[in-house]
């Protein structure tokens, strides 16, 4: 079962361009709020792992890190 913020993350970023992308930790911190914020690491793991799951690819974020970008985008 993938995140269920795996197709919104995917599309954001795909819609930034590669570089311009959010990192998994940038993106959940705007999106996660309340008593969810408590479990921020296991939904960052389930991003990842849905990303890398469904062939997202690695690529760089606005500040340089790594961010995950739809496949179909030419990382």
């Amino acid at each position: 079962m993938n995140s269920q913020y795996l197709n919104s993350y995917l599309s954001e970023n795909a819609s930034r361009g590669i570089g311009k992308g959010l990192t998994v930790q940038s993106y959940l911190a705007s999106r996660l709020q309340g008593k969810a914020k408590q479990y921020s690491q296991g939904y960052i793991k389930s991003l990842k792992r849905s990303c890398e799951r469904t062939g997202a690819v690695q690529g760089p974020s606005f500040g340089g890190s790594t961010a995950y970008y739809p496949s179909t985008l030419n990382a």
